[in-house]
């Protein structure tokens, strides 16, 4: 994967480079520094103050941990990605659970699998709204010709994140609707206690 991504114009980080892009993206407060936003690898790089190879696009970080301790964790805004490496599934879930926790509760997940226990299983594990599945992550999880999400600007993350809906918002979530409600032509029929939780006391009686 990483030989597919220098081929893309991705650059494996040296320590020295590495420490350099972080002083030049994130101040002190650990803020985001305006002058990186958006701009070439080039440019980011003579800011930073090293040399790159031509044809560079982007910057690979590798990195171990997450948290304020761990900035490249965290958004970057710029043509940075921090690249993990995860021993297996387990691994992998741990390593991204920190990663959302410090900074993407209930945002979006990615992952490349033809097992789709592996998808589920991640889905579960994660405080997450969307996890794409062999797709390309931004271009997907704010809804595109490939998939079924509603296309947005405006991700929902939940409470997870702090928000009151976990959808992409559209227009829909932006107008007021009048519900007008009248009596059904046959009322709905509650069922009884013995029937609505049947199963549950199915399983109690067993463990007693």
């Amino acid at each position: 994967m990483v030989t597919k991504l220098v081929a893309r114009g991705g650059l494996v980080l040296s320590a020295e480079q590495k420490a350099k892009l972080q002083a030049v993206i994130w101040n002190e407060k650990g803020q985001i520094n305006a002058r990186i936003v958006a701009q070439p690898a080039a440019a980011i790089a003579e800011l930073a103050g090293f040399s790159i190879p031509a044809g560079t696009e982007f910057f690979l970080a590798p990195e171990t941990g997450w948290g304020p301790s761990h900035p490249f964790s965290g958004e970057k805004m710029c043509v940075t990605a921090a690249l993990y490496r995860a021993r297996d599934l387990g691994h992998a879930i741990e390593i991204t659970r920190g990663i959302q926790a410090y900074q993407g509760s209930g945002h979006s997940a990615g992952i490349y699998t033809s097992d789709k226990g592996s998808a589920l299983a991640l889905a579960h594990a994660l405080d997450t709204s969307r996890l794409l599945v062999n797709q390309p992550q931004a271009a997907s999880n704010s809804g595109n010709l490939w998939n079924g999400l509603r296309q947005t600007f405006s991700l929902g993350c939940g409470s997870w994140g702090g928000n009151s809906v976990n959808h992409n918002v559209t227009w829909r979530d932006l107008v007021n609707f009048t519900w007008v409600s009248y009596n059904l032509p046959e009322p709905k029929v509650l069922p009884s206690d013995d029937v609505l939780f049947a199963r549950v006391k199915d399983r109690t009686t067993d463990r007693t």
